[in-house]
């Protein structure tokens, strides 16, 4: 299983996950993150991985048309967001339409988070791409339903993703006003999957995974990079911490001074006798 957020910035996109993927019973590290060649989009799946690596093929080659028609490829540079929306619904929605018809007649429906009923292939996808007008970010959930999330700058999926909405929810207030700069933006969304990862009782773990979209392509962050994002993360909460207990912040406010005491008065007059 998998939580994974997207995140829009500034002059960006990011996108984070955890590292466990389940085989059964058996829990194993796997890539989840993934980055296109030729088009500025970074991606991720949460879900089956037979849905998951179907998709991945179509992706790629989405990718490989695009690096070949420059038109194709405008469309996403720009961005052209009907066309965006078009395509990644198009080769997304196709791969995982085959994947949920291939399955064995009589398979049984699963309870998903929220009680309704999903298909036991059921996976949700988060696509996120920078062009030169800005950002788009775009899901395309279990169900096939394309929904944009740039207005709100931030989604999360996978049996993680209510953990992940409620650490979001608790570092709001570095997110009002402008978007944060990608550098950030990145410590927000380690510090998010992280939280994530240390409250969840299972099916989410470490290392946290970083990818990136911006004005220099699509790229998903080294070890070293994101060791990095790590460091900086826990000198922000070590700073946190020192703020919140700083003697200052437990002190009552003083009583401001009175009239009496503020004012001092006309100047005395300087008669020389």
């Amino acid at each position: 299983m998998t939580v994974a957020i997207g995140l829009v910035c500034a002059n960006g996109v990011v996108v984070a996950s955890d590292s466990m993927s389940t085989s059964g019973g058996i829990a194993q590290k796997g890539q989840k993150l993934n980055a296109l060649a030729n088009l500025p989009i970074v991606w991720t799946g949460s879900g089956s991985v037979y849905v998951i690596e179907d998709v991945a093929v179509k992706l790629k080659e989405l990718d490989d048309i695009a690096g070949r028609e420059s038109a194709l490829r405008n469309a996403f540079v720009k961005p052209d967001f009907d066309a965006v929306r078009a395509n990644l619904g198009r080769y997304v929605r196709e791969a995982m339409a085959a994947c949920y018809t291939a399955a064995t007649p009589g398979q049984q429906m699963l309870q998903g988070p929220g009680g309704e009923q999903r298909h036991p292939f059921a996976s949700d996808f988060l696509l996120l791409g920078y062009g030169d007008k800005g950002p788009y970010f775009l899901e395309v959930s279990h169900d096939g339903q394309l929904n944009w999330h740039h207005a709100e700058r931030f989604y999360a999926v996978g049996s993680g993703g209510e953990f992940a909405s409620v650490a979001h929810a608790l570092m709001a207030h570095y997110l009002e006003g402008e978007p944060l700069p990608v550098d950030l933006g990145l410590d927000v969304a380690y510090r998010t999957i992280a939280t994530t990862i240390e409250v969840s009782s299972q099916w989410v773990g470490f290392p946290v995974q970083l990818a990136v979209a911006d004005k220099d392509g699509a790229r998903v962050l080294e070890s070293d990079d994101v060791e990095r994002v790590k460091e900086a993360v826990q000198s922000w909460i070590k700073v946190e911490a020192d703020t919140l207990r700083r003697p200052a912040l437990k002190q009552p406010l003083e009583e401001p001074p009175s009239l009496e005491e503020e004012s001092p008065g006309p100047p005395k007059s300087k008669k020389k006798r």
